[in-house]
């Protein structure tokens, strides 16, 4: 009888890890906030950030909204509970990734923003700063 308890409470705790692992659909939608950002120079910018997340076979994807509203970028998505991290890479004039590193908070999602360059002779400063999106309705 301990066998048989113990199979069905590993069981028990194996499908309740697999069911926290799984993608959140409260993400999905469309996300707006703006980026604080201040590089190693000192300089500040507010950089307005539009994200437009979705489940799409089981998995998060999405598309970065450009300026004009119009899909831009795909954004890869990686979720692990309320955390939520959103990678997409600008190729022009060497190179820059863009990262979201939030977790979701009373419906917001909040977290920072990054912006890294890998060709440091064309672009030397990197910008990093705070970022609060709302899901747009």
């Amino acid at each position: 009888m301990k066998f048989a308890t113990r199979i069905f409470a590993l069981g028990f705790l194996f499908v309740a890890g697999l069911d926290a692992q799984a993608p959140n659909p409260d993400i999905a939608g469309r996300w707006t906030g703006v980026a604080d950002t201040t590089d190693e120079a000192g300089t500040k910018r507010q950089e307005k950030q539009t994200l437009e997340i979705r489940m799409e076979d089981g998995k998060l994807t999405g598309n970065r909204i450009d300026k004009t509203g119009k899909t831009g970028l795909k954004l890869d998505v990686q979720q692990a509970g309320a955390k939520v991290n959103v990678y997409v890479y600008l190729d022009f004039e060497g190179g820059e990734p863009l990262r979201w590193k939030l977790e979701l908070k009373d419906g917001n999602l909040a977290g920072t923003f990054s912006a890294q360059h890998h060709n440091p002779a064309k672009w030397i400063y990197d910008r990093v700063g705070p970022i609060t999106m709302t899901k747009d309705k």
